[in-house]
Formats: C-alpha cells, sequence, structure tokens
C-alpha cells in the first residue's frame, strides 16, 4: 500500500504543478483516485460565504464541478449525513453506509478548517484517512489560493485590468510569432514525411508541443462516413496509437458546425471531454474540419484536459491554419499511395501479361519444333541438330550415323484407305519407332511425307546396324495391315519400311550434303532390292 501511495502522490505532484485553476487540480485528483484506487464516489465539501457548499462531486455521471459552490443536495445517491455532521466534525474518520468505507478528512488552511473531503471505498480498501493527510493539505492550500483569488480578481481596479491587458497582449504577440515559427517547422517535418502513419504521428506530437495544446486527436472519414482513430493523446498527455477506434460520425454540436455549415473548426468554453467516448472532465474544445475542397475528410480535436489553460484568440486562426495544412498532407499522401497501389496494380498486370506471353512464345517455340500430325521432332529440329553434331563430330574426332527410314509402297496405303487411314498410320509407326533407341543426343525425326531420320551421334556402324534391324522388329511386331489388293503375290500383309545406313567421321574434306547424299543412296537400294530391310554403305572418303 505505501508503494501505491507513493506513486499515487509523484503522479498527483506532477501533473498539479503545471496545472493553471483549481478545477483542473480538482480533476486531476479524481482522475488519479480513480486509477490508483478504484474510487468511483466523492464529495468535496468547502466553507463559501459563511456556509457549507459542494465544489465537487465524483459520482457515476463523472466529475462534477461547482464555482460558484452549490448547496449540497439532499437527494444525491451517496448523501448520507446532514450537514450539521460536517460542521461538527474536526477530525478524520470512517463510517461504514450502505457497503461503503466512507473516510472522512478536514481540510485545514492555519489551523482552520476550510472544508472536508469525504470519499465512498469499498469495504475491502485499506485506503485509511492517514493516507490522505498530504492530499487534503494540497487541496486546503490551492481552495484558499483559488478563492483568495477569485476575491482578488473581483475587486481589482481598472487600472490593473489595463496594465495586465497591456502586458497580456504584448505577450500574446511574441506567443504568435514563436507559434508561426513552430508551425513552420511542423510543415516542414511533415513535407520530410512519406508514410501516413509516420505523418499523422508528427501532426499530433509536435502539434501539440509547437502550438501548446493539452490533448490533439486526428480522426479521418471513410466513405461509408465512419470515423477512424489514428493517433491521439491519452489523459496523461502522451501521444497513443488510437487506430482501433472507429465510430459513426456523432451528431455533436461541433458535427453540425464543421460538416453541415462548411466551418473551419468549432469551439466551445465549458463542455464536458472525453477520451474513448468517456466524460473525463470539462473545459474547453476545438475541432478543426479536414477538407478535400467541398469533402470533408476527417478532424482534428484538441482540448485542456491536461493544465486547463485557456485558448488563446490567435488560436482559432492558428488552428484553422494548421487544419490546412495537415489536410494537403493527407491529400498528398492518399495521392501517392494510390499511385503506389496503380503502379502496383499495372505491374502486376505487366507480369501477368509477360508470363502469359512467355509461356505462349514457349508454346509457339515448342509447336514450332514438333511435327503437328506425328507429336515427334519435325524437320527443323533435324537440321539444327544434325549440324551441331557434324561440328561437334569433327571438332572431336567422333562418329556420326544416320539412318534414313522410308514407308514402303504408302502411296497405295493412301489410296486404297484414304488419308485420314494414312496419316493415323504415321502417327502409329512415329510412336513406336521413336522408342526404340532412347540413349542421350539421339533424335528421331520426321523429315517430310513418310520419310523419317534417326540421328546417331557418337554411335559407330555396327550400332547404326543394330538399331536399324530393331526398327524393322519394331514394324514386323506392331504389324499394321497392309492392304492386299492389286499387289503381287510376294507382297507383304503388313506395313513395313526400307532403310539407308551410314556412318561417317567428319574432317575438312567432308560435307554433310555428300553424306545425306550417300545415306539416301543407301535407301533406294534397300527399296530396289526387295523392300522391308535395311542396306549399309560407308562413304566414299
Amino acid at each position: 500500500m505505501n508503494a501505491q501511495i507513493s506513486s499515487f502522490y509523484q503522479t498527483v505532484t506532477k501533473q498539479c504543478s503545471n496545472a493553471h485553476s483549481l478545477r483542473t487540480i480538482c480533476e486531476l485528483v479524481c482522475r488519479n483516485l480513480i486509477q490508483s484506487f478504484s474510487i468511483n464516489h466523492l464529495q468535496l465539501i468547502i466553507k463559501s460565504n459563511n456556509e457549507w457548499k459542494l465544489l465537487l462531486e465524483l459520482n457515476s455521471k463523472g466529475i462534477q464541478y461547482y464555482f460558484p459552490p452549490t448547496i449540497i443536495p439532499t437527494a444525491n445517491e451517496y448523501y448520507y449525513k446532514n450537514i450539521h455532521y460536517y460542521a461538527n466534525k474536526t477530525e478524520a474518520s470512517i463510517d461504514i453506509f450502505k457497503n461503503y468505507r466512507y473516510i472522512l478528512v478536514p481540510l485545514k488552511y492555519h489551523a482552520k478548517i476550510i472544508g472536508h473531503l469525504t470519499i465512498a471505498a469499498p469495504l475491502t480498501s485499506t485506503l485509511q484517512p492517514k493516507h490522505l493527510t498530504i492530499l487534503t493539505a494540497l487541496l486546503a492550500t490551492e481552495i484558499t489560493a483559488g478563492l483568495i483569488k477569485q476575491t482578488t480578481k473581483s475587486h481589482s481596479l481598472s487600472r490593473k485590468h489595463a496594465e495586465k491587458e497591456l502586458l497580456s497582449s504584448k505577450e500574446q504577440q511574441q506567443s504568435l510569432l514563436n507559434y508561426l515559427q513552430g508551425m513552420h517547422e511542423i510543415s516542414f517535418q511533415l513535407w520530410r514525411s512519406n508514410i501516413m502513419k509516420d505523418m499523422l504521428f508528427i501532426a499530433v506530437d509536435e502539434g501539440k508541443k509547437r502550438l501548446n495544446i493539452d490533448r490533439m486527436a486526428i480522426f479521418l472519414f471513410d466513405e461509408q462516413q465512419k470515423m477512424h482513430g489514428t493517433f491521439g493523446t491519452d489523459i496523461q498527455g502522451n501521444t497513443v496509437d488510437e487506430f482501433y477506434f472507429h465510430s459513426d460520425i456523432p451528431n455533436q454540436w461541433f458535427a453540425s458546425k464543421t460538416l453541415k455549415d462548411k466551418e473551419y473548426i468549432a469551439f466551445q468554453e465549458n463542455t464536458p471531454l472525453y477520451h474513448d467516448l468517456q466524460q473525463i472532465g470539462f473545459g474547453w474544445s476545438a475541432y478543426i474540419a479536414l477538407w478535400d475542397e467541398d469533402t470533408p475528410i476527417g478532424w482534428i480535436a484538441c482540448d485542456n484536459l491536461l493544465t486547463g489553460q485557456p485558448l488563446r484568440n490567435y488560436h482559432h486562426q492558428l488552428l484553422k491554419q494548421y487544419g490546412f495544412i495537415v489536410s494537403q498532407h493527407i491529400l498528398r499522401l492518399q495521392a501517392a499511395d494510390t499511385l503506389i497501389k496503380l503502379n502496383h496494380d499495372l505491374e502486376q498486370r505487366v507480369q501477368s501479361r509477360t508470363k502469359a506471353l512467355n509461356k505462349a512464345n514457349e508454346q509457339l517455340q515448342k509447336l514450332s519444333r514438333i511435327d503437328a500430325l506425328t507429336n515427334i521432332a519435325n524437320r527443323r529440329v533435324y537440321d539444327e541438330t544434325v549440324m551441331t553434331e557434324w561440328r561437334r563430330a569433327n571438332r572431336l574426332g567422333l562418329p556420326l550415323s544416320l539412318l534414313i527410314l522410308d514407308i514402303d509402297n504408302f502411296k497405295t496405303y493412301n489410296d486404297k484407305l484414304g488419308h485420314a487411314a494414312g496419316d493415323q498410320c504415321l502417327k502409329t509407326i512415329a510412336a513406336v519407332l521413336s522408342k526404340v533407341e532412347r540413349r542421350a543426343g539421339t533424335l528421331f525425326a520426321r523429315y517430310g511425307g513418310e520419310e523419317f531420320v534417326l540421328l546417331l551421334p557418337g554411335q559407330d556402324q555396327q550400332a547404326a546396324v543394330n538399331n536399324a534391324q530393331r526398327l524393322l522388329n519394331a514394324m514386323h511386331k506392331i504389324a499394321l495391315p497392309f492392304p492386299c489388293l492389286e499387289l503381287n503375290n510376294n507382297a507383304p500383309a503388313i506395313v513395313t519400311i526400307s532403310i539407308g545406313v551410314s556412318t561417317i567421321i567428319p574432317s575438312q574434306t567432308t560435307t554433310y550434303d555428300a553424306f545425306f547424299k550417300h545415306v539416301d543412296t543407301a535407301l533406294y537400294q534397300a527399296k530396289a532390292e526387295g523392300k522391308d530391310c535395311f542396306r549399309v554403305l560407308s562413304p566414299t572418303l
């Protein structure tokens, strides 16, 4: 409990040192009693004009401050003793009444009782009158000083008023110059910020310091006319993240004045002050409208909760100008965010289109290298591959074997069964023969019409002969029926192929064209010698 009391007094002392009025001090005390000891009911009674009257009350409706002090209402929900009880009480005491511990402590100034502080604490509370000794001494001093100040103020001479006004005018002029310089410095900081959240924090945090405002918060509107918090000020004066806050735009005096009447600033004195929609005190409140031409985009809310200091006349114009500056930076960063989003969307679309185009190009490239009918490599792929392998074999002194295949009597097949059957025949043969030799580097391609080629880089003549025999065997195995009508009796009953075979080690004295013609000669020799066979010719070097 001692640590709790010590923390309470440290906070109260720090906050009250900046307070400008008795009301602010009383409200600060109440808020700290609530936070530190869960006190929700309190009465501060003082002697005013030789009568006991109520100066301040804390109840379920919040903090109620009365100046001039008012007669104590007998219908109060925590009224439990008549006025004579207070008048006769000279020492602190604790009474139990309706589930509360009523702690009553007299307020003494120079040994004279000037008032009483009554606190309704929960029965479980360990708060004692001795814990409130320093607090009541502080309140007694401030109340006496406040009453003396009020009396002195009401009886001061007009000359002193004039002197004060003159001095105040000079001070205000200097203050105005300082504020204008401060606003210029804030504007420079806002221009340097390129992130909306950082800019909003600077606008609130620096705005309070440079313009000498107790509390400030910025709220932004969305398209559905909802208001959203950004950064604000808590009841200790700290700049805090309030992005969690969202609400309908309230139907309050400031909304009507700024939004409906299209005013730049709405100001009201002696009005309830709120935090998270809960009333926490009284003072002046100002709402500066933020505009995008004729469209409202938000508010800057300000008040004097912490110190109770008055708002100077020039603050109205300063705050209007500050609202204009902040709104321009909000619009600037919103436009930048929109541009970034548009650029991002455009980049995504470009990437998507580029990806689709690359895919289409890949597909086109693939299609350009695949024979449309048989779905194997086409003549273009063969022409490119054979020249590459020819140069490699020449450079490394390696053998290069080539087989040219031709379907026997294919014109007759087409004439008898039709081109659709001929196409299916080509597909079947290509699918089967392309799987005969699958070693790396080999290429089986359609050369044209009913001709196919098998390129065997690095394979010698014996390997070429073995492959030729395997190709013939594969054809015999699938045994595609051949129409025998009008053919001589020696004609086979299945589709067959003839193959020309040759192997070469390329050199500077040989050419690919001569080699291809040599393989083609071997093919015609196989055709001439009965078909359904292969013939091997060694090139003449």
